[in-house]
């Protein structure tokens, strides 16, 4: 770990840094968590100055999901602070900012809130204590005589009050509290209320900085030209046309994590002149055999995969195995079996692959939006051999990230072309095509489902079999011992349903297609599978899906209240006009459940969505508002992969490029959204970011069934040959 010091808040080993009369600085050890290498034991959030200003630090990266807000609101209701004078910076990278749930600083799996909750928590409350102390100790009176109120100590006698800043230095020098007291959440004055985001004012004003926004002075330009077919290497480029170009300042060859070459960017004077030099440059490629590559023969392939029974390996954990599925099947009085089939998915984020890199002789300073900033810092010193120390990452906005802002891809290339600037600072900007066609995609999934039911209409068994490729298996770390990629499995069945027999294998296959993390992982493919398969199985016993579920969550609290939450939202069981239908699902996913019924018409072979209901549980809920907008946008997206979402390849090449073919839901053809956050017991919170997404695709395609008789089990939807209104 490093033991320098940032003007954003960064500490050494020590607890407590006063710098001159800046303030109190304040770090708090992670419970549990020893020191190991690449890791921190400590991390810092918090600054209080000498004039009463209250910065707290946010360790993720906010691309739009509300952490900005979020985090900070926590540490500042255990700490008494004036929410709406409170600062908020992003955090440098750097693994005193590492998530205590997994040890590194990063951002995904909607893991931010249930990571650092807790200990900003206890952050808050320690200072609150000692604050309270320094004030008892001036005043000469017993600290229990003593409260925190908007930044300031008040005393009980209503008379004498200080503001935190005329305490911080004499709190410095106090031992920080071993177990602070937490509030109750009858306590809570901001948690579980609604605030304005602190990161509303700098975007409506423009002072936000995203990743495509950075200018330095002697500023370079850069853009990217990948091989169009998938694992092409560069065989040769013609760079000395290239040079005569206006502006041109370097032609780089880029290397991927192997030591391939699968690009060549232009570094330029403007981005016009780099992309203009791009489009002219003369590139040869090595196609690797995969020039013949496309949808139609991977298709067959993982359908073909279903039937190799050496090949699959058993699910064993989440509910992934119980019973004697085989002889439950022979057993039933009816059955059933479906194939399911799901495209490959790009994340097409708003703002595309973007950032910033200036080298010198001696140090590294990166502007990225990146989802793992801990890991960038590692990556330029591990690619240049300058000491981690001398390496600065700055978290900027991100116009977007659903996982695409994980990989390593944009911090890589951008290391090498700051190298290949030679001191001046570098900005690399993909274009929306490059974005598209060269992203590390949700992989297409293809899943057959079997499922029985007794005589009276009860669900004894249920079994799926996936196919496609392993995401972990592609990114060389393949679970051990030999089983299933669980984020590629995981939640075909819904484990909360009581099925007495069950399976889940997995046919893992091969395909030289980039994958990666999509928004909800293996829930964006597995909530279609699993709640299309209930719908099939109601169906098949002639009951209400509704009622269907209700008897398989017999005993599941929560999920029944969720589930008869949205019901009653939706009033499920109404008359609807002719060709309408209502579709219901439920899944359970990042410690929440999420409901949802959309109401859908079919008439003429058009489809329109009217709207969707969704009610939500994920235990203690920090900003209502936020969560609100985050089911509501977790819909859109998962909305617009249902309707229209498809990535195809012909000739080794993606066909979709922009917006205009890779099609997202607009105003013409967005449903009216309501949304209830659930009231629930419990201190712990859930994940908010990607909960809504995994159900809202088998919602629409159940409502279709009811509206029109047509089973949906491929998406897109409109492959289905209905034409969305």
């Amino acid at each position: 770990m490093s033991k320098r010091s940032y003007s954003l808040g960064g500490l050494s080993r020590r607890t407590f840094i006063v710098a001159g009369t800046a303030g109190l600085t304040v770090g708090f050890d992670v419970p549990g968590k020893a020191a190991t290498k690449g890791a921190a034991d400590f991390t810092a959030y918090l600054q209080i100055g000498t004039d009463n200003s209250v910065r707290i630090l946010v360790p993720g990266i906010e691309f739009g999901q509300g952490v900005f807000t979020s985090l900070p609101k926590i540490l500042a209701e255990e700490l008494e602070a004036d929410f709406d004078a409170v600062e908020v910076a992003l955090a440098p990278g750097d693994e005193v900012f590492a998530n205590p749930n997994k040890g590194r600083q990063s951002t995904g799996n909607s893991d931010a809130i249930m990571g650092y909750a807790p200990i900003l928590r206890q952050v808050g409350a320690a200072t609150k204590e000692m604050l309270i102390t320094a004030a008892a100790q001036r005043w000469k009176v017993p600290p229990a005589q003593c409260r925190a109120e908007n930044s300031r100590v008040l005393h009980a006698d209503g008379k004498r009050s200080l503001a935190f800043g005329d305490v911080v230095l004499a709190a410095s020098k106090l031992p920080m509290p071993a177990k602070p007291t937490l509030k109750t959440r009858e306590q809570f004055k901001l948690i579980g209320k609604a605030t304005l985001r602190k990161d509303t004012p700098p975007k409506v004003d423009g002072s936000a900085r995203y990743g495509a926004d950075i200018v330095l002075p002697n500023m370079t330009y850069a853009t990217v030209r990948h091989s169009p077919v998938f694992g092409g290497v560069l065989r040769s480029v013609d760079t000395a046309a290239g040079m005569k170009l206006p502006g041109v300042i370097a032609i780089v060859p880029l290397k991927d994590k192997l030591g391939a070459v699968t690009a060549v960017a232009v570094i330029a004077n403007s981005f016009w002149q780099a992309k203009k030099a791009a489009d002219a440059l003369q590139v040869s490629w090595d196609t690797k055999g995969n020039e013949t590559l496309n949808t139609a023969d991977m298709t067959r392939a993982l359908i073909a995969a279903l039937d190799d029974d050496k090949a699959a390996k058993v699910m064993a954990f989440a509910n992934g195995r119980a019973g004697d599925a085989a002889s439950a099947l022979k057993a039933a009085a009816k059955t059933f079996t479906v194939i399911y089939e799901q495209p490959y998915l790009a994340h097409a984020c708003m703002e595309p692959i973007a950032a910033t890199c200036r080298i010198d002789a001696e140090t590294i300073e990166m502007w990225v939006p990146s989802q793992q900033q801990g890991n960038c810092r590692q990556l330029a010193s591990d690619l240049t051999g300058v000491p981690l120390e001398r390496v600065t990452v700055n978290t900027t906005f991100a116009g977007g990230g659903f996982g695409r802002k994980w990989e390593m891809d944009m911090p890589r290339q951008v290391i090498q072309l700051a190298v290949a600037a030679k001191g001046r600072p570098v900005r690399m900007i993909w274009t929306r095509e490059e974005d598209i066609q060269h992203d590390y995609y949700r992989q297409a999934m293809v899943a057959r489902v079997q499922a029985g039911l007794d005589a009276a209409g009860n669900l004894t068994v249920m079994t799926a079999r996936l196919s496609g490729q392993s995401l972990l298996g592609f990114q060389k770390r393949s679970p051990k011992p030999p089983m299933p990629d669980g984020a590629a499995v995981a939640g075909a069945l819904n484990p909360r349903y009581a099925v007495p027999n069950t399976q889940i294998d997995f046919v893992e296959t091969e395909l030289p297609i980039h994958i990666g993390f999509w928004r909800s992982v293996g829930g964006s493919h597995n909530g279609f599978i699993s709640e299309c398969a209930i719908d099939e199985a109601a169906h098949l016993a002639g009951q209400d899906p509704l009622a269907f579920r209700r008897t398989l969550l017999k005993g599941k609290t929560r999920e029944l209240k969720t589930l008869d939450t949205v019901a009653d939202m939706s009033g499920w069981g109404r008359k609807l006009p002719a060709g309408h239908g209502l579709g219901v699902s439920i899944v359970s996913s990042f410690d929440a459940v999420t409901a949802q019924v959309a109401e859908v018409s079919v008439i003429d072979g058009r489809l329109k969505v009217h709207k969707v209901w969704c009610a939500y549980d994920a235990g203690m809920v920090i900003d209502p508002t936020n969560v609100t907008a985050q089911m509501e946008g977790g819909i859109v997206y998962g909305l617009s992969a249902a309707l229209f979402g498809e990535i195809t390849f012909d000739k080794g090449a993606v066909k979709q490029s922009n917006f205009l073919d890779y099609q997202m839901v607009t105003l013409a053809n967005m449903p009216e959204v309501e949304v209830k956050v659930m009231e629930t017991v419990g201190d712990k919170p859930g994940g908010a970011g990607e909960a809504s997404v995994p159900g809202i695709a088998p919602a629409v395609a159940n409502a279709v069934f009811a509206a029109s008789g047509l089973r949906v089990r491929k998406l897109p939807i409109r492959t289905a040959g209905l034409v969305v209104a």
